[in-house]
């Protein structure tokens, strides 16, 4: 008889990931989506379930920030509580390492001081701390925290950097590249997928239950190399290196933070659709990709961010996409053939046109 596994929280590229992976493993997966503001009863939809997925919930934009963390951490909070009543041996709530803000000590472990620094970060890391009381009253918690998570079906995070470059290089063949940067940490989707169902079937109990994970690929890398084999997976070569100042970059992002979203990121991402629409419509793409700048980001870019992954790697779970050298062409063809992004011409994207 296969075991049964509930999946909460918003519909997505993750749970879909997560469903594939765990009906490859043999469970029988069921789906309670929380795609309203009410939640539903997840103690009943979890009856039966042998471990509980919580993978967060999205909430409106036009709520305050406040509510809006309050909705995340009550949606965790229902779903600890509804794996411990329906007697799962396993609740696994995903994540994110935004829940450090910038990390003090690198490689950044799961001890590491938590200090959000965004109104988002902070969501997660109040959502992370109501699955932590759910834990505290009896609830079978293991947590995972992934870094930047990229692969094929993503429509959001990191994958929009991909469109970034793509609406910025149109009509180039060589495109001028940052020397080294702030060297970040991702992790393919199907990885972050695997990591849970790893730790919802470990034998020993008390190895995961209780205890959290950084999730990652084995190889952090600088952004220019992140960039490099994105950029020829485009259809454009590197040219001219760019140099790179942590300093500058802390220092405008210093600005930034002090500068209301309705006068700068907004306008800015305004324009920036308004780019990306028109783009897609030439090339024959989707407009699902928009690029979108935000305040995660521009921390992201000021400082390197990467973790240490040997807590889970000693459970025994290695990546199947080990280094983002090969798992970023990979998407980007899948990105291309599923009209998501333009595809490259000999003359890079469209062959043509300026901003």
């Amino acid at each position: 008889m296969s075991r049964l596994a509930l999946l909460t929280g918003s519909p997505g590229a993750r749970q879909e990931a997560l469903a594939t992976e765990l009906a490859r493993a043999g469970w029988q997966v069921r789906k309670l989506p929380f795609d309203r503001l009410e939640l539903a009863d997840v103690t009943a939809a979890a009856r039966g379930a042998e471990a509980v997925f919580h993978l967060g919930i999205r909430t409106s934009p036009s709520l305050r920030a406040a509510h809006r963390a309050q909705l995340e951490a009550a949606a965790a909070y229902a779903a600890g509580l509804a794996a411990r009543d329906a007697g799962a041996r396993r609740f696994v709530h995903v994540s994110t390492v935004s829940v450090y803000g910038r990390p003090r000590n690198l490689p950044c472990d799961e001890g590491e001081l938590k200090a959000p620094r965004t109104a988002l970060e902070r969501a997660r890391w109040q959502a992370e701390q109501a699955a932590w009381l759910a834990c505290r009253q009896g609830a079978p918690l293991t947590v995972l925290r992934p870094t930047l998570v990229y692969g094929p079906t993503l429509r959001a995070g990191a994958v929009r950097a991909l469109a970034v470059i793509a609406l910025f290089t149109r009509g180039r063949r060589r495109v001028p590249i940052v020397r080294r940067g702030p060297v970040m940490h991702l992790v393919h989707l199907q990885d972050l997928a695997r990591a849970a169902v790893h730790v919802a079937e470990h034998p020993d109990d008390a190895a995961v239950v209780g205890r959290a994970f950084n999730v990652g690929d084995d190889a952090p890398l600088p952004l220019a190399e992140h960039l490099a084999p994105a950029l020829e997976a485009m259809g454009h070569l590197p040219g001219r290196v760019l140099p790179y100042s942590p300093r500058l970059t802390s220092v405008l992002l210093w600005l930034v933070r002090r500068v209301p979203d309705r006068w700068l990121l907004g306008p800015a991402n305004r324009w920036l659709e308004a780019a990306w629409r028109e783009l897609a419509a030439r090339a024959g793409a989707a407009d699902a990709l928009a690029p979108r700048l935000d305040r995660e980001s521009l921390h992201w870019m000021a400082a390197d961010h990467y973790y240490d992954i040997r807590r889970l790697n000693e459970l025994g779970w290695r990546p199947l996409y080990p280094i983002s050298t090969a798992g970023l062409p990979e998407t980007i063809r899948a990105l291309v053939a599923a009209h998501q992004l333009p595809a490259p011409t000999p003359r890079g994207f469209l062959g043509g046109g300026a901003l």
